[in-house]
């Protein structure tokens, strides 16, 4: 039986590779693939929501490490989730599983045992739990040298650390989200309104809209645009707004960085709101 892969997403970068040793060290045969390690510094949103967006792109039972890890070596829960559309992740419980718990469910999640499941020699210090825990855990139950309940004791999912995500309000001709992610490296935005959502609006692809983007009370970009199906719709350097490959809505230009360009950066506080007017 093929053992399943671990793919992993840091804010650190390629340095990476003192992980990917320790869990060659586990299991030679073990496949390892870097999915990013560009998320920006200490910033767990952008974790969850790398995560949410590609989850169900990877194989059922991947194993997920993700380290974003600003409280490192402090008393926050080092942790292993089974997500409830059949996958591990990793990780902190810092926010970094708000996304997935949000979209996808998780059935349960456990603390990782630091007596069986820690990297041999590394008690005297704490401030890379990425290799000393967070991937060495992750390659034994990739492994199979431990399963799930081998990570250490369950605790509630109830008890997950997570951030707010504003809600999406969709009405007639408008939609109300937020701009939750950057698709790098084009600076284009994802927002948190699913396609199907928008869909309820009854705006049409080829309809003009008006999108203001909004962040710490000021507007940031307020203008009307083109909604259509790609970028090649607009003008070159035109901004459109388009059904993204992650299954919801994505704000961008046609060959330039949006985010760039007006100085977004995602998060749960940049507001976004969608208006079908005639401009």
């Amino acid at each position: 039986m093929k053992k399943p892969c671990v793919a992993m997403q840091t804010d650190f970068g390629v340095v990476s590779g003192a992980m990917i040793g320790v869990c060659k060290t586990i299991d030679p045969e073990l496949e390892i693939f870097d999915i990013s390690h560009n998320i920006p510094k200490f910033n767990v949103e952008k974790a969850s929501s790398h995560l949410r967006g590609v989850l169900p792109f990877w194989p059922k039972g991947t194993v997920f490490v993700s380290v974003v890890d600003p409280g490192v070596g402090t008393p926050r829960r080092a942790s292993v989730a089974k997500t409830s559309n059949g996958y591990y992740i990793v990780t902190p419980d810092n926010g970094s599983l708000t996304g997935v718990l949000q979209e996808f469910g998780i059935d349960e999640i456990r603390e990782i045992d630091e007596t069986v499941n820690r990297l041999k020699g590394t008690e005297k210090t704490s401030i890379f739990h990425g290799r000393d825990l967070f991937a060495y855990c992750a390659g034994k139950l990739a492994a199979g040298v431990i399963n799930f309940e081998g990570v250490g004791p369950a605790y509630p999912v109830s008890e997950i650390i997570t951030f707010t995500i504003p809600a999406v309000s969709v009405g007639k001709n408008e939609a109300h989200g937020c701009v939750c992610e950057l698709m790098e490296p084009f600076g284009n935005l994802e927002t948190n309104i699913r396609i199907e959502d928008f869909e309820r609006t009854g705006i049409q692809q080829g309809d003009t809209v008006r999108v203001a983007i909004r962040h710490a009370g000021k507007t940031v970009f307020d203008k009307c645009i083109l909604y259509h199906r790609s970028f090649g719709f607009a003008p070159e350097n035109g901004e459109v707004l388009y059904n993204s490959s992650s299954g919801f809505m994505g704000v961008a230009m046609n060959q330039q960085d949006f985010a760039r360009t007006y100085g977004v950066e995602g998060g749960s506080e940049w507001m976004l709101d969608i208006v079908k007017e005639s401009c």
